[in-house]
């Protein structure tokens, strides 16, 4: 599309609705910084679930964090992201980080063939997202890193797969689902109502335990309703195994596809190289690879006025890989982040390397997400020498994720420091 249209262009959507996609860096920072925005920006809500959950007040007292808008949602975050969000906690949990990462390298060992194949990558990385994200949310681990699959990680990975899915059709196309349940519309409930299920179980059975958690003594101590508690700690848990497993996904297939970045990251003492590999994948394979907004204030984006109320899409994605603000864009050059291009890409990369959103709605995840991809990438290339069996293919699922069972080798590493 911005081949044909260029930097900007409108599209008429279902029901008179016009769509401005943007797709130039200085568009996406204005639309991004712009005026009362700054403190509720307005992120069109997915309506589905909208719908959904105000038909289950037995369960759901609001929208959620996700969907809510303006002062209801200021009050969300405000009480339930505080601990997640905070350095102190995520610092904190870094020893029990690193047992999970080498509980996940054996985990590997005992999953992977006689070729030292792992033919679907996803189940083992949805474990290890499971695992990590309850150990952050619930102070403790629960055991999904265990030889045999829990049945709890394949009916939770299979949910939150579908839910996804399903927020794709129903967010997209026509609404039948308003006058009548589509299959859609039906998959997205089921699905809500698993992930619920599994999740609050998880919650109710450690509500016990809310002193080792920060996080979770922080949202059961919040002055809010207990509906709203148990809603958020699973949207939590369901968020973060989802956004971990495919950010970890497509970091390891790209370092994979590249054993010169395995050997220097083993030689980089100081990690530097490391840390690049990891903004380089969110660069190349974002998880998030544009953003939304309901403008607050009319705006000028590229000689056109832009109209208070109008839906606009940012896409971050398509300008990382665009020449004007990154060479090779199509490549992976983790030295970009580093040395002379460091200051020249960490400039262009302001607002479109944003994998997880941008200002106050970006995901409340993220702190946690790029602090444990670091002990993981190690700890991984310190045990196996990885490479790809055959090209990632992508596909959208309301997120970006890989289309079909990932395949990589992990073959022991001959190596001492």
């Amino acid at each position: 599309m911005h081949r044909r249209y260029g930097p900007i262009c409108k599209e008429e959507a279902l029901f008179n609705v016009h769509v401005i996609n943007v797709f130039d860096k200085a568009d996406i920072e204005k639309v991004l910084r712009s005026g009362g925005g700054r403190r509720h920006p307005v992120r069109p809500p997915i309506e589905a679930i909208v719908n959904y959950r105000r038909s289950r007040p037995d369960r759901y007292a609001s929208a959620g964090l996700v969907n809510e808008q303006g002062e209801a949602w200021h009050f969300l975050r405000t009480h339930l992201t505080s601990d997640l969000t905070s350095p102190k906690t995520i610092s904190c949990q870094l020893p029990q980080i690193q047992e999970i990462a080498d509980d996940w390298c054996n985990f590997i060992r005992y999953k992977r063939d006689s070729k030292c194949v792992i033919s679907a990558l996803e189940g083992a990385a949805m474990s290890l997202g499971l695992e990590s994200s309850c150990a952050l949310v619930l102070g403790r681990r629960l055991g999904f890193l265990a030889s045999t699959l829990s049945p709890v990680v394949q009916e939770l990975s299979e949910a939150v797969c579908q839910h996804f899915l399903a927020t794709r059709d129903t967010y997209y196309g026509l609404p039948w689902w308003r006058l009548f349940s589509t299959p859609a519309y039906r998959q997205l409930a089921r699905s809500e109502e698993t992930i619920y299920t599994l999740a609050a179980q998880l919650v109710r059975t450690d509500r016990e335990a809310v002193q080792n958690s920060p996080v979770l003594k922080s949202v059961m101590n919040a002055p809010i309703d207990d509906k709203e508690k148990i809603a958020a700690l699973v949207d939590f848990i369901a968020a973060g195994i989802y956004t971990l497993k495919n950010s970890l996904i497509f970091l390891l297939y790209l370092v994979a596809s590249h054993p010169g970045a395995q050997e220097k990251i083993l030689e980089d003492s100081s990690k530097s190289y490391l840390k690049a590999c990891i903004s380089e994948a969110f660069r190349l394979i974002p998880t998030a690879f544009c953003l939304a907004r309901v403008t607050t204030e009319p705006l000028d984006l590229s000689g056109y006025a832009v109209e208070a109320g109008s839906v606009v899409v940012c896409h971050t994605g398509i300008a990382c890989k665009n020449e004007e603000y990154f060479n090779n864009a199509n490549e992976f050059r983790p030295e970009r982040w580093l040395g002379e291009e460091r200051q020249k890409t960490l400039s262009n990369a302001t607002f479109l390397v944003s994998p997880f959103g941008a200002g106050k709605r970006m995901c409340p995840g993220r702190r946690f997400i790029e602090q444990v991809l670091p002990v993981f990438l190690e700890t991984i290339v310190r045990n196996f020498e990885m490479d790809v069996v055959n090209k990632m293919e992508l596909q959208f699922e309301f997120l970006l994720a890989p289309k079909g069972p990932t395949s990589m080798v992990f073959k022991e590493r001959d190596w001492s420091p």
